[in-house]
């Protein structure tokens, strides 16, 4: 399992941990959701219009038969979870997430700052895609 990391991490294998970190959303909270297929060496998301200060959630599965990975600068300094294969992460400076052909992630965090954010996969840099996070005053 490959996670990229550019800060210090915890890693807590099973759940009950997400408590320990405030800013994370609560699992229980209604979540944004954000579905990010890989096929064909391309993202294809769906998604509606985010909202800061709402709990998000990416949801990731890789149809390809290729490793492929998920990274953006949008995790920079906020707290995140990332679940994979039964492995949980938490950390601050979580830059994104490997995943192996026809295996799935999940990214949990909170939304704070308003913008356009890209992602991308580093194993593959023509593969792009872009997240749009509005303000609640933008809605």
């Amino acid at each position: 399992m490959s996670i990229r990391l550019s800060l210090v991490t915890l890693i807590f294998l099973g759940v009950g941990a997400f408590d320990l970190w405030p800013g994370l959303p609560a699992e229980s909270q209604s979540e944004q959701v954000v579905n990010v297929v890989i096929k064909d060496f391309t993202f294809v998301t769906k998604q509606g219009a985010l909202r800061l200060g709402l709990p998000a959630v990416i949801t990731i599965h890789n149809e390809d038969g290729e490793r492929h990975d998920f990274g953006s600068t949008m995790f920079e300094g906020i707290p995140t979870k990332i679940e994979k294969d039964g492995v949980i992460v938490y950390g601050r400076g979580l830059g994104g997430v490997m995943l192996d052909p026809k295996r799935d992630a999940t990214i949990r965090f909170n939304l704070e700052r308003p913008g356009r954010y890209t992602f991308q996969c580093s194993i593959h840099q023509n593969m792009k895609g872009e997240l749009l996070l509005l303000s609640a005053e933008a809605v």
